[in-house]
């Protein structure tokens, strides 16, 4: 009875403790598992937008500040993205040695999901295309690496960008770049299953060239010698595509017809990473219900529109001026338009197919692309690195969920496309979202490729490399994808 009365404690403990439930992938879908472990999950379609306020330029790691580290900032944007309907948030160039605790907070309250690139433009933060050999090394991992520590344990993070048109058809960056992000993605499951109390997936974000795509697909979903466990594979795929233009573009003019056929028999989840021609201005953005989620939404889970901010470049739906306030463009009406109509298919997770990666064939790739460095000779991983991943980095900063922030309204105005002030723009939060929710325990720890470790073993780990900043006031460990192995784990004390 002690025995059942501990088990019965433990599992309303970590019921206590849920927030947003993690993303698992099964075949070529993202899952959301139910909370209820005894429901069926269901696919996951991503409805996004891409988040840089200051474009690529903006960003310094010098400044004290990147897009999740203003709680004032982040509610004024998370209001918006609640106002359009998306569900997923894609952000570029973060800090991984600022606290975004709060923000995170926000956005995992509000049910958003995000995709968050690992990389900057900075020296030492990114894998530099002219010389992967010489930018492939314990400098750029360590990075890499806090990253990972700083957004582990939110349990809203949906999956980390392990680069951005690495491979491009310049110069001869898709002959020498391919197997440095294989390794570089390698690096990164084991860091995760040795570190982190749950599998998160590691993706690629890929340059639209029309047959450079599907060869990077190709060499990036397959196993090196039929391993099934290949980690250096991705676990998803992203495509920056911007051939359909709002007004002159429909399903065949687009490409879309073609993208579709040559790209239907993947084995992992396909989203567009970035999308959004804006040839034509104001943008109907009528590639989403007419492409994304009409001809493709058998291939794609969906995409994210390119971009939050008005910047040099043209592609916002908001602008934001010198005093912070935001004002809705009529892209912003658009969108929101297209998002809240669109009606998204049901699908179970029990009526999704398991699909086998196929068997890497440098023949195939080069046939599809000539110039594609079709290379699985992946480089082997240095002695520093190897260091690094058994050890951990030496992280200042691990990211936890916070259990007391509120609704609230941002203290920046927001106005609409007519220039009048939003007085009620206060961020609303689902109830079970919030951490401490009463709701079921799922036993979500079904691995994608990326993870081959114990929850027992990557729980503990996790538990002391978050040591630094502790859980007082906090969540550490997202039930979703861990709450079987920790409960396994304690069950064997007793």
């Amino acid at each position: 009875m002690k025995t059942l009365s501990l088990i019965t404690s433990l599992m309303s403990f970590l019921a206590a403790s849920q927030a947003m439930i993690a993303l698992d992938i099964k075949g070529k879908r993202f899952i959301k598992p139910n909370k209820d472990a005894s429901v069926d999950g269901e696919v996951f379609f991503i409805k996004g937008i891409d988040y840089l306020i200051g474009g690529s330029s903006g960003y310094s790691s010098d400044s004290g500040v990147d897009s999740l580290s203003d709680p004032d900032q982040c509610y004024r944007d998370v209001y918006v993205f609640q106002q359009l309907g998306v569900n997923t948030v894609r952000i570029y160039s973060l800090n991984p040695d600022l606290n975004h605790d709060e923000c995170m907070t926000i956005f995992n309250n509000a049910g958003i999901y995000l995709l968050l690139d690992v990389n900057s433009g900075e020296y030492g933060s990114n894998l530099n295309r002219a010389d992967p050999a010489g930018t492939y090394n314990s400098q750029y991992l360590s990075h890499v690496f806090r990253f990972i520590e700083a957004f582990k344990n939110y349990p809203n993070v949906l999956g980390f960008f392990s680069g951005n048109e690495i491979i491009n058809d310049q110069s001869n960056y898709a002959e020498t770049t391919p197997k440095y992000i294989r390794a570089v993605q390698r690096d990164m499951k084991q860091y995760i299953a040795k570190h982190s109390n749950r599998t998160i997936p590691v993706g690629y974000s890929a340059a639209d060239g029309v047959e450079l795509r599907r060869a990077t697909l190709e060499y990036m979903q397959c196993h090196i010698d039929g391993e099934e466990d290949d980690i250096s594979r991705s676990d998803f795929f992203g495509l920056n595509s911007y051939e359909w233009c709002s007004g002159t573009s429909n399903w065949d003019n687009s490409g879309y017809d073609k993208l579709n056929s040559t790209l239907a028999n993947t084995s992992i989840p396909l989203m567009f990473s970035e999308f959004g021609c804006n040839k034509n201005s104001p943008r109907s953005f009528d590639e989403i219900p007419d492409g994304l989620f009409g001809g493709l939404v058998n291939t794609f889970s969906g995409g994210l529109v390119y971009e939050y901010s008005e910047e040099p470049s043209n592609y916002g739906v908001v602008e934001i001026n010198n005093d912070n306030e935001v004002t809705y463009l009529d892209d912003f009406t658009n969108l929101r338009s297209q998002y809240h109509n669109l009606s998204l298919p049901s699908i179970l997770e029990s009526d999704v197919e398991d699909v086998d990666a196929p068997d890497c064939d440098a023949d195939l790739i080069t046939s599809i692309y000539s110039e594609f460095g079709a290379d699985f000779d992946i480089p082997e991983q240095p002695d520093e690195i190897a260091d690094l991943i058994k050890y951990g980095v030496n992280a200042t900063n691990v990211g936890k969920l916070l259990d007391n922030v509120q609704e609230k309204k941002s203290n920046h105005t927001i106005y609409d496309v007519e220039s009048s002030e939003i007085s009620s723009a206060t961020v609303t939060f689902d109830d079970s979202n919030l951490i401490n929710s009463q709701t079921g325990i799922t036993a979500s720890s079904k691995a994608t490729p990326s993870s081959s470790a114990s929850a027992s073993s990557s729980a503990s780990s996790s538990a002391s490399s978050s040591s630094s900043k502790g859980a007082a006031g906090g969540y550490v460990a997202p039930v979703a994808g861990v709450g079987a192995g920790t409960l396994i784990a304690l069950l064997a004390l007793i």
